[in-house]
């Protein structure tokens, strides 16, 4: 007697075969090799906090805040997670995520580690954290949680939390990759936890006018326009865009005189009127300072030009104009005169590390 397969269970053993199939030909995560790291120092930190990811990944920061995504796409994922409490996520957009912040004991409301576990543990009571065990991070002995929570049907956001205390502050740099990455990315989170360098601890003097003095250990500054090594109490900020500027930067001593400052705007060559020469370029910012001649200089090998203002009491401004291939620096240096030997030899020094880009 012969025996016959029905239609409908043949082909759900072809269903379930497939799906086998599938599975098992699914593409393992694995962690790219990284040949190139980027080293990072957020300059609107104090004294600067430091640290190295793979070159090519997305960076986001603030005073208190630098985040990291593999991609932008991964970005977007993680957003939707925190704006949604949910995401879902394919080969395309999964990844990880890098997220150090800066909390000051005042900012916080606690002074010791212990104290900031506990509100830790509290603000971040939906990550279920556990497995607390010991690290070092930044040289600092500290703390670290693991975390692995559902944010969708099948996504899941597995990570790890590390504190430590330095400097009257709290420091805390989160791991986190989706199903498979955070495992599979360890190699590199390690590399970036061992990158990691904190702040230098800030300057404690009894004499009130120390802190306004530029100090002398440097930290470089670093963006798509320019590049140069300053004093670490220097604080580097995008400041607004005037006069058809491509960027403009404001640094001066954090806290400090309003009155010893550098300020820098690039321009580009090309405009809707036409060419901007160099010596036009010159000549137009000429008369917005009180200067009787305008000499020859050099800057970062380059032919420059520069004038000294003195037309404010106390007060001495040193303007460098110079052109990099399409754009045009204008460099704007101030200081109170009374404290020029505080600030022209650290301002020169300045001028001498920088590197037009």
């Amino acid at each position: 007697m012969k025996k016959y397969i029905s239609t409908s269970l043949l082909l759900s053993v072809i269903v379930v075969l497939c799906a086998g199939l599938l599975s098992s030909c699914k593409k393992k995560v694995e962690a790219p090799v990284v040949t190139d790291w980027v080293t990072f120092q957020n300059q609107l930190n104090v004294n600067g906090t430091e640290l190295q990811y793979p070159q090519g990944w997305i960076i986001n920061s603030d005073p208190k805040h630098i985040k990291v995504y593999s991609s932008q796409e991964v970005s977007e994922k993680f957003y939707e997670v925190y704006a949604q409490g949910s995401t879902t996520v394919n080969e395309e957009n999964s990844g990880v995520e890098i997220d150090m912040t800066y909390e000051t004991y005042k900012d916080a409301g606690v002074g010791n580690l212990e104290e900031y576990k506990a509100k830790e543990m509290k603000d971040f009571s939906a990550l279920n954290l556990g497995n607390e065990t010991a690290i070092v991070m930044g040289k600092e002995n500290g703390v670290e949680y693991s975390f692995k929570v559902k944010v969708g049907k099948e996504t899941t956001m597995q990570g790890k939390k590390l504190i430590v205390s330095h400097d009257s502050a709290f420091y805390t740099l989160t791991l986190t990759g989706f199903n498979e990455y955070f495992d599979a990315y360890k190699p590199i989170f390690d590399k970036i936890v061992e990158s990691v360098k904190l702040p230098k601890p800030k300057i404690r003097s009894t004499d009130p006018n120390e802190i306004l003095k530029p100090t002398k250990e440097l930290v470089k500054y670093s963006n798509d326009f320019v590049e140069f090594m300053q004093p670490d109490n220097f604080i580097a900020t995008p400041s607004e865009k005037k006069a058809g500027a491509l960027f403009a930067l404001h640094v001066e001593v954090e806290n400090g005189r309003k009155d010893c400052t550098i300020d820098m705007d690039v321009f580009p060559t090309k405009t809707d009127k036409g060419e901007l020469k160099f010596e036009r370029f010159v000549d137009d910012n000429k008369t917005k300072f009180k200067a009787k001649t305008v000499t020859d200089a050099h800057l970062d090998g380059l032919s420059a030009k520069t004038l000294t203002d003195n037309s404010i009491k106390n007060i001495e401004r040193k303007v460098y104009f110079v052109q990099k291939g399409d754009k045009l620096y204008r460099i704007i240096l101030t200081w109170y005169k009374p404290m020029s030997a505080d600030f022209q030899p650290a301002f020169e020094n300045l001028l001498n590390s920088m590197k037009l880009k």
